[in-house]
């Protein structure tokens, strides 16, 4: 059946990317976070369209990852140790399914453009936010603390630095196929604002997943490949002199001294994270197929053979073992179709025939950075677990739901809805 997008669907996209830098903001009458308010709209919009409207859920599995994901958390949650805990987490997490949905139900050929632009620019006004902030950096135990790291609005700097390294690829893609230079030069700020934001916050995880997203890049699209090899030699010229640099020379110095600390992260006396990792190991092979339920790694912690159970911590500070952990292995199979998922979307982009029309190349390129600043994000999570910061979920989310674009817009009818000229749909798209 034929369905309408109505322009309130985008709009409350459009609203939860301009909220983005308050998300973190407590709606006290909710008991939640703006942004998962905000996110409230698009999804009810979302489910409105597939329920009433007869629109038809694309066939994408990332969001068939997403959905059972959203169905096993809720088992879990209900068979888990802690179930008022779970009860606000599987919440969210259909809150945020059903806002993927809207952002893919919301796509139109063109208008994608301007919309991923608009979230690198927001992006780069909260990381400039940020900076307004800084103060001087000093390392200590030889560099694995920094005291002064950039935070931002964010509760701690990890979560400044995933958000950053996750939206670098997408600026750089954005600035690289920009239709103006007027754009360019904008987006250009908002990147080297995200860029330095991200150095500052002085977080390895980051550091390293927005390297992993650039490898990422350079190695699916060659159009990318002489930017990347120009930010490749600088970056390591700057990380050359930090090497070298005293570690008194302001913020230089204590990126050398950050830097050498990955030759053996074990060394930081204060870092409890293979405490934690060995706790969730335990709990994971107690509770193998579902997990204690989300949110219940805390309590499960508090648990008399549990070597954190004095001060247990929210979560296990690694992605996978959080998902195994809360969910088990149903949960982290159901993750590892969402990874696929975003596999298959760079497969169809990278196999496609070369098109001679702007328009395809620009989503080509656009498609291809939205899934190498997925892959910051799971890179990242080998090290820390940001992803239940509100602001960092809304940015992950909105990613994930263009990654449903990526992988299921039909290209060849993309050229012929999209005006090059004018940079706006000439034609009706095609009903969902």
């Amino acid at each position: 059946m034929t369905a309408s997008r109505p322009w309130a669907l985008r709009a409350g996209v459009v609203a939860v990317v301009v909220l983005l830098p308050f998300g973190d903001t407590s709606v006290p009458v909710l008991g939640m976070r703006l942004v998962h308010v905000a996110m409230l709209v698009p999804a009810a919009l979302a489910l409105h369209q597939v329920v009433v409207r007869g629109a038809r859920i694309p066939g994408s599995v990332v969001l068939i990852g997403c959905g059972l994901g959203l169905v096993s958390g809720v088992v879990s949650g209900a068979d888990g140790v802690d179930p008022s805990r779970s009860v606000p987490l599987v919440v969210g997490s259909a809150i945020t399914t059903c806002y993927a949905l809207a952002v893919a139900l919301a796509h139109r050929p063109g208008e994608d453009l301007a919309g991923l632009e608009l979230l690198v620019i927001v992006g780069g006004v909260t990381a400039a936010s940020a900076l307004v902030s800084v103060g001087r950096l000093q390392a200590a135990e030889a560099g694995n603390v920094v005291n002064g790291r950039l935070t931002g609005p964010f509760s701690q700097p990890n979560e400044l630095g995933i958000f950053c390294a996750a939206l670098l690829p997408v600026a750089l893609a954005c600035v690289v196929t920009s239709s103006s230079w007027r754009r360019a030069a904008l987006l250009s700020a908002a990147t080297a604002s995200l860029a330095v934001a991200c150095v500052l916050s002085m977080s390895r995880g980051a550091w390293i997943g927005a390297l992993a997203s650039f490898v990422c890049l350079a190695a699916c699209e060659p159009a990318l490949r002489r930017a990347l090899l120009a930010i490749g030699l600088a970056a390591a010229a700057i990380c050359g002199a930090a090497l070298v640099a005293p570690v008194g020379v302001p913020v230089l110095g204590v990126v050398g001294a950050r830097i050498r600390t990955l030759g053996d992260p074990t060394q930081n006396q204060y870092d409890d994270r293979p405490l934690v990792w060995a706790e969730a190991w335990r709990q994971a092979a107690d509770h193998p197929w579902l997990g204690v339920g989300p949110g219940g790694f805390r309590s499960a912690a508090t648990d008399s053979v549990s070597a954190v159970a004095a001060q247990p911590p929210e979560h296990p500070h690694n992605l996978l073992l959080t998902v195994l952990a809360d969910r088990g292995v149903v949960g982290a199979a159901l993750g590892i179709v969402v990874v696929a998922g975003c596999v298959l979307a760079v497969r169809r982009h990278v196999l496609s025939p070369q098109q001679a029309d702007p328009a395809v190349r620009v989503l080509r390129i656009r498609s291809i950075a939205v899934i190498a600043g997925l892959a910051a994000v799971a890179v990242h999570g080998g090290f820390d677990m940001p992803l239940r910061n509100p602001i960092v979920s809304g940015l992950v989310w909105t990613l994930l739901g263009l990654a449903v674009v990526a992988e299921t817009v039909p290209l060849t009818r993309y050229a012929a809805g999209h005006d090059t000229t004018t940079n706006r749909r000439k034609w009706v798209p095609v009903t969902c």
